[in-house]
């Protein structure tokens, strides 16, 4: 951000306190800290991105005000009903809060039925009137700023939308530059891991500013189903590209280019769809779009034919391992093509009925239900009745404002883990050398509202332009100044109100605190020890489901496959970056970041190989039907021992060596060799289908690269100390 960006968002700013006050005494309203409080938590970079967070706010304080009244209308005379009632509430709204798109509406609904309570303790007849003026200069508030926002040096989100998609096409051009590099020399490059968690940042911003450009960009708008469409095949791609590198891994000794003759003309068509995909970023925002004509030759489906004379002399596990290959590259060539077809779509090159047929549901959306994020949402509940128990029996300075503080530090934790001792430095800071001063010495000074109209407008200008710089400089200083000075037409100056709300913080923070240290489940390394445990009992799941069945049990299995790898396999990607990066290694000698790092991307890489064991069983199942079973032992015997060993594993027990006779003895190959060989042999399969059985073989090589990686996972499982993960703290 420029420095002269940085003065028009902070004049924005300033301008849009300096009016809202003006309204609140002009009109003599009693709350006006609320409404200014909005207006500095929505004053973000994009006149999109802040009328979302406004619309999540308005919509927050309303039904959080209607929860305050339900539950003061049946527990306000019963304290131990209002507590348990308010925590069951806090842990539904935490729950939500971790899976809806519209956090921030969930954590001012949870926050606000607690203010509604703090605020009218032993005054019920006050609570209607806190409740909806609030919530009217809260509205006041981010409406009026919005209007400035979009009248002033209005910035919408439309650049940053297409500069992070190019971004993004750069990130996925290089990743596939770095795995074709890997099919040529046999060794991975050193950036592929860099490149993946780059590009998952890059992705995470992108669906920011998508959903901010969806308000303030009709060009977006507009096409929202088609930006929709793109923002999963976006990450269909980029998992397929993952998935073709680890099948290439299992291909380091044959000759590709002899086996598929085509191979090096179809990886060409492949990269000129990146770099014409690259074009159509840079171009959509334009007026006019030159259509290319090479795109009717790269829409084509790519087909990759095997030299069938070369493809027999393999050992079958060989041709497994190429099957395998060539089914993930199948997979990249069909979303690289619906990736640049939805790009034309954009560059309105093609209408919008072109994309009927594509993926518009996003399978890697987290499922309804899921155990860890109710263990999660318990933390505010807990919190909540931590400073309940403190504030009842213990009276503090406060009073009821304690309870509404640990309320919103624990929901403030759910919904972005931040270090609490640093931000409460920060408010403590900013409260005694930003607004101390101000409030006891230059506005006693003021004899009119013009006075403090211009004191308004120049603080705020002064730490919103600081705030271009570091967020932190403005939400601080800023933030606490609106509500500790408490600007109104009752305008009062007291040191006691000024230090008693310091103390509440301090004590609301120490409270949250001390839970956060006796919940042990809320710790990071107990939380990477239960969803390594959890992600293996889910691969033990889905493995006992690859099992001959009718064709109504087949249908009941893959509905249960998906359950599980929805609940356990899909999301432990990004949950294991959180935790790896909130851990405290200096507590865990043992456990060295090496060590976890290790772990972390040998589960990477294990969730990788059951996504692509999926799509090939599932390929297969369609394809053969209960003659793929005849592998006799693929869906019995070899599918129970690993479920036995996974299910081992998942209890921490690595007695056994299973995974390790059969790669290093080839125990699987050569029983698998075997198998192949008898299966080619039997009647009832038609030596023409090729299809047929590429997509078995295909199977059994996808089965070769999952043990592979669960050797190299029981390998960095046993380097750890697991002792001192699941020790409690006290």
């Amino acid at each position: 951000m420029t420095g002269r960006i940085q003065l028009q968002e902070a004049f924005k700013l300033a301008l849009s306190m300096m009016l809202f006050y003006w309204l609140c005494l002009s009109m003599d309203w009693d709350l006006p800290k609320y409404g200014a409080l909005a207006i500095v938590i929505i004053s973000l970079s994009t006149t999109g991105a802040s009328l979302n967070k406004g619309f999540m706010r308005v919509a927050g304080t309303g039904l959080g005000a209607l929860a305050g009244f339900v539950l003061l209308s049946w527990f306000s005379q019963s304290p131990l009903g209002m507590l348990l009632a308010t925590a069951v509430y806090l842990v539904i709204t935490g729950y939500f809060l971790q899976t809806s798109r519209q956090g921030d509406t969930w954590f001012n609904a949870g926050f606000l039925a607690v203010a509604v309570w703090s605020s009218s303790y032993m005054k019920v007849d006050t609570a209607f009137h806190f409740a909806t003026t609030r919530f009217l200069e809260t509205a006041a508030g981010v409406l009026l700023f919005t209007v400035v926002s979009a009248l002033l040096w209005p910035r919408t989100s439309g650049p940053a939308l297409e500069k992070l998609g190019q971004s993004v096409w750069s990130s996925l051009h290089e990743l596939y530059t770095a795995s074709r590099q890997r099919l040529v020399t046999g060794i991975e490059p050193n950036e592929i891991a860099g490149l993946r968690t780059r590009l998952s940042g890059e992705y995470a911003q992108l669906l920011a500013t998508l959903d901010a450009a969806y308000s303030d960009t009709p060009l977006v708008s507009l096409k929202k189903e088609a930006w929709e469409i793109i923002r999963v095949n976006l990450r269909l791609y980029a998992n397929a590209q993952s998935l073709w590198l680890e099948s290439i891994k299992s291909c380091h000794d044959l000759e590709l280019t002899t086996l598929l003759p085509g191979l090096d003309a179809a990886l060409d068509t492949l990269e000129q769809r990146l770099v014409r995909g690259r074009q159509l970023w840079e171009e959509q925002q334009t007026a006019e779009v030159e259509d290319s004509g090479s795109d009717s030759a790269l829409l084509l489906p790519i087909e990759f034919q095997v030299d069938q004379h070369e493809h027999d002399l393999l050992p079958r596990i060989q041709q497994a391992a190429l099957m395998n290959f060539v089914a993930q590259l199948t997979t990249l060539d069909r979303t690289g093509r619906e990736l640049l077809q939805t790009l034309r779509v954009l560059a309105d090159i093609d209408p919008l009925g072109t994309l009927d047929d594509y993926q518009v549901n996003d399978p890697f959306r987290p499922s309804i239900w899921n155990p860890e994020r109710l263990l999660k949402a318990l933390f505010p509940a807990a919190c909540w009745a931590a400073g309940f128990g403190f504030w009842y029996f213990i009276n503090p300075p406060g009073g009821p404002a304690i309870p509404m503080m640990c309320a919103a530090f624990g929901l403030m934790m759910v919904m972005a883990p931040v270090p609490l001792v640093g931000l409460l430095l920060v408010l403590l800071l900013s409260m005694f050398i930003a607004v101390a001063p101000v409030y006891f010495f230059i506005m006693p000074s003021l004899d009119n509202g013009y006075g403090l109209l211009a004191l308004i407008f120049v603080y705020t200008l002064v730490f919103g332009y600081l705030g271009g710089r570091s967020p932190v400089l403005k939400l601080g200083p800023i933030a606490m100044f609106v509500m500790m000075v408490d600007i109104n037409n009752q305008q009062v100056y007291s040191f006691i109100a000024l230090a008693t709300a310091g103390l509440v913080m301090l004590m609301g923070v120490g409270i949250v605190l001390l839970v956060q240290r006796l919940l042990s489940p809320m710790h990071p390394e107990h939380i990477l020890h239960r969803s390594v445990q959890r992600f293996l009992r889910g691969a033990a799941n889905i493995m006992a489901h690859y099992q001959p069945r009718s064709i109504r049990q087949q249908r009941r299995n893959r509905r249960r496959r998906k359950r599980d790898f929805e609940n356990t396999i899909l999301p432990m990607s990004s949950q294991l970056l959180k935790i790896e990066n909130s851990l405290d290694y200096s507590l865990f000698p043992d456990n060295t970041p090496d060590k976890v790092q290790q772990l972390v991307g040998n589960l990477q890489e294990v969730r990788l190989r059951l996504l692509s064991l999926e799509a090939s069983y599932t390929k297969a199942e369609s394809s053969l039907g209960q003659l793929m079973h005849n592998l006799s032992g693929m869906g019995d015997t070899w599918t129970k021992r690993l479920v036995v060993t996974l299910t081992r594993w998942s209890q921490l027990d690595f007695s056994g060596d299973d995974v390790q006779k059969w790669t290093d003895q080839s125990a699987f190959a050569l029983d698998m060799e075997q198998r192949l060989e008898q299966l080619q042999q039997l009647d009832g399969l038609d030596s023409t289908d090729q299809d047929s059985l590429h997509s078995l073989y295909a199977f059994v090589g996808s089965t070769q690269c999952l043990l592979d990686a669960l050797k190299k996972l029981e390998e960095s499982m046993q380097q750890l100390n697991w002792g001192q993960w699941s020790t409690a703290r006290f």
